[in-house]
């Protein structure tokens, strides 16, 4: 039996990082690492640099297209900070792809997924949806998404906002 996505019921949506970083810095690696670790079969979108495709390809997929001609712009939801609903598991079940912006964040939200992946797309075919009030790291965006694939609601996954560690 298949889902209006095309997928068969059960299926996870094929999890998209449009990737938004012109290098591959440690901290970006040690987060798509995080990223594959947590959804097996990612694909990176937008990987324009030789070096950081070649690096990438050790953790998913790879392709140079961007994630609106990798998808066709249908079928997907979009990982948005200032959407207006949030992400939720039965929306999930039909998307066929799920997008999150592989963009380093700042301390405050600058917009920059909006502008560079969700304004892209054309809403009637795909949503953008947000993850609560919290900007997150994109291992958390994935993490998160994760949670709430297997079942978990949103409002009861539990956010750290600021971590200190003392030695």
């Amino acid at each position: 039996m298949s889902s209006k996505s095309g997928r068969r019921l059960g299926e996870q949506p094929q999890l998209i990082i449009e990737n938004c970083e012109e290098k591959l810095s440690d901290w970006l690696w040690a987060e798509y690492s995080h990223c594959a670790a947590i959804w097996p079969g990612l694909v990176f979108t937008n990987v324009k640099d030789e070096r950081m495709r070649y690096h990438l390809s050790k953790l998913g997929r790879v392709s140079s297209r961007d994630a609106l001609s990798y998808t066709g712009g249908k079928g997907c939801i979009i990982l948005d900070h200032q959407a207006e609903k949030p992400l939720r598991k039965e929306e999930m079940s039909e998307a066929k792809y799920l997008i999150v912006g592989g963009i380093l964040g700042y301390d405050k939200p600058l917009g920059r997924t909006k502008k560079y992946i969700t304004d892209r797309f054309n809403m009637k075919f795909n949503a953008a949806r947000h993850m609560g009030p919290t900007q997150l790291t994109i291992d958390s965006a994935v993490f998160v998404a994760r949670a709430i694939l297997l079942g978990a609601r949103l409002e009861e996954i539990e956010i750290t906002k600021e971590l200190e560690v003392k030695w």
